[in-house]
């Protein structure tokens, strides 16, 4: 699916700063930052609700409507709190008929790898790459078929080949694999090895109570 033209209504920021921020976040709205085509940034703020819906439909380029007025646009980058894990910030960029547009786009692992069926383990190890294209090739994913893939097999940038796409990242980087299972004896520590890390993680903790006494001391002198 390409060029979607899905509409999301923008409010522009009279404000910014991070106090205003959170107050917009409480009400259920985030921040956004609108840049890109050789204009001015607006600082705006989308329903959280709606752009989550929008980004279930898609990940290429839609319109934000700003006072009667539509920007073409696509999402360069998304900031996430760190514990609570929603949406606090988002970058977008305005498009231009003919000039490429660098973005970060998911990957979409489809079938089943023949080396799952006979017990390994799939791994995704990158979820997105950052690609260059014309706005109008831009697709809402990069799908990668894994029904090939054997036990020890893995997938490079090098292997992926998409149509008016090129891929930024490094062509040696891998981005899933098909792990062997490893056997439980082989994760327990032989003989010997066990008392080894024992006796090392009590050192430091011999050596930090010596240090509280110390300052306990200290304290009790003074």
């Amino acid at each position: 699916k390409s060029m979607s033209e899905l509409h999301i209504k923008a409010t522009k920021r009279e404000s910014v700063g991070k106090s205003h921020a959170r107050r917009l976040r409480r009400t259920g709205e985030i921040p956004c930052i609108l840049y890109g085509v050789e204009q001015d940034s607006v600082s705006l703020s989308v329903s959280r609700r709606e752009f989550e819906k929008l980004l279930t439909e898609t990940r290429s380029v839609f319109v934000v409507d700003i006072d009667n007025t539509e920007q073409r646009t696509v999402v360069k980058d998304i900031q996430y709190h760190p514990v609570k894990g929603t949406m606090i910030h988002v970058d977008l960029m305005r498009i231009k008929a003919g000039q490429e547009i660098n973005v970060s786009i998911p990957l979409k692992f489809t079938g089943t790898a023949e080396g799952e069926k006979e017990g390994g383990v799939f791994q995704e190890i990158r979820s997105e790459l950052e690609i260059t294209c014309l706005p109008k090739y831009l697709i809402d994913n990069l799908e990668i078929d894994i029904s090939a893939l054997n036990i020890g097999d893995s997938l490079r940038v090098s292997d992926l080949n998409f149509e008016h796409i090129t891929i930024k990242a490094d062509e040696s980087t891998v981005i899933c694999a098909v792990a062997i299972p490893r056997k439980i004896e082989e994760e327990e520590p032989e003989e010997g090895e066990l008392d080894e890390f024992e006796e090392e993680d009590a050192e430091p903790e011999v050596i930090g109570a010596k240090k509280k006494e110390d300052g306990e001391e200290a304290e009790e002198k003074s």
